[in-house]
């Protein structure tokens, strides 16, 4: 492709937008870049044939979700680069006015959620000359740089490089400083195999699952782990998408990387984790919190009566749990207070895994993404699971 095409195809875009709140926002200072709809363009490019993606489901597929295949859906096409300032003649049925887009780029956000099975995106990037541009990802502290300019310059014929990563990673596109960097980006969804004749299960590795599951089951065999048996806890490090009024068990087919690895482990060791989210109950103290299988709107008083607070009614109306939270040498662990609130009839939840501010539900309108908000919110929970007494598990 000529400089000439890429300009042609810059001019055919428009601005790109993003996501903040429930509006479109351009800011050139937070993104400055060019876009097309997919309604607005095709590709050659047939994922299916090419084996690209069976790659990626082997990658990506882990736990419950295994059962399932990823369906790509083309999402946008975009072009950051020191596009020129231009027209194109008036005779033409396209007319578009680009500005200078010298040194574009897309500071840090996460995708839209756009559906409860949306699992994550594939950014296929095409071999056209430029510098700069690399792709950053960030997770849990770690960072990591994808240079596809780097990955093509140096091979003989034109190659095509692509990404895919789940939806909550943290991504940012570094500054373009000259040539175009043309990308175009699918969502990718979970898709049961029924809905397709003859697809075929996925089998991914299982390594990291098995060694979980071996110190899982060391420490079951331990008549000294939980000798009175206990509750587990497990604080998951993905976010997921989800509506107010959804139950969490849901979630099971949608988990994803070691939060899948977790909940497989358990399964397989005979346990029944759960999915929780812990509500905090400011009214009845910072350290107190209500655990519950359900979205709900936080706060939520409809159902409040007078002279109750937030936390009684979750108990009352919706089946939640009283937690409180431990402070000194218990600080992984969460006290989890019986009806009568009775300490004495009470139980620890052990952290395996620590519970942090990832576990609470996290409204996108707050929060910038590559679109606007579609009534969907991330949230990451926390896994429960109860564990017989010693004598038992023998």
């Amino acid at each position: 492709m000529t400089t000439r095409d890429l300009d042609l195809l810059t001019a055919a875009c428009d601005p790109a937008t993003f996501g903040r709140g429930n509006e479109d926002v351009y800011d050139e200072s937070y993104r400055k870049a060019v876009k097309m709809d997919a309604s607005n363009f095709s590709v050659q490019l047939d994922l299916g044939s090419s084996g690209l993606m069976g790659t990626i489901e082997d990658q990506l597929l882990r736990g419950e979700s295994q059962k399932m295949y990823i369906r790509p859906e083309p999402y946008k096409l975009n072009v950051y680069g020191n596009y020129r300032s231009w027209c194109l003649p008036s005779c033409l049925v396209l007319y578009r006015c680009i500005r200078e887009g010298k040194d574009s780029f897309f500071k840090a956000h996460k995708d839209t959620p756009r559906g409860t099975d949306m699992l994550g995106s594939l950014v296929v990037v095409y071999p056209t000359p430029h510098e700069g541009g690399e792709l950053v990802l960030r997770h849990k502290g770690h960072e990591w740089k994808f240079d596809a300019n780097g990955l093509t310059s140096s091979r003989p014929s034109p190659s095509l490089v692509y990404i895919a990563f789940y939806s909550d990673i943290e991504h940012e596109v570094l500054k373009v400083t000259s040539g175009h960097r043309a990308t175009v980006t699918y969502n990718l969804y979970l898709v049961d195999p029924a809905s397709r004749p003859g697809a075929s299960t996925v089998a991914p590795d299982l390594k990291d699952a098995s060694n979980l599951q071996v110190a899982l089951r060391k420490l079951l065999e331990s008549p000294e782990f939980l000798p009175d048996g206990g509750t587990l806890g497990f604080g998951l490090v993905h976010l997921y998408p989800v509506t107010f009024g959804m139950k969490l068990q849901k979630m099971i087919s949608y988990l994803k990387g070691e939060d899948a690895d977790i909940y497989r482990a358990c399964r397989e060791l005979g346990l029944q984790p759960s999915l929780q989210m812990i509500y905090s109950d400011e009214e009845s103290g910072p350290k107190y919190g209500i655990m519950l299988n359900e979205i709900i709107h936080e706060p939520c008083y409809d159902f409040q009566n007078a002279g109750e607070t937030y936390g009684d009614a979750l108990v009352r109306e919706l089946g939640g749990v009283p937690v409180n939270k431990v402070e000194g040498a218990e600080l992984n662990r969460s006290y989890w207070v019986s009806e009568d609130g009775g300490e004495e009839t009470g139980e620890f939840i052990s952290w395996v895994s620590p519970f942090n501010e990832r576990n609470r539900l996290q409204d996108v309108t707050l929060a910038y993404g590559n679109d606007f908000s579609v009534g969907y919110i991330y949230c990451s929970p926390c896994m429960i699971v109860r564990v017989a007494a010693a004598i038992d598990r023998m």
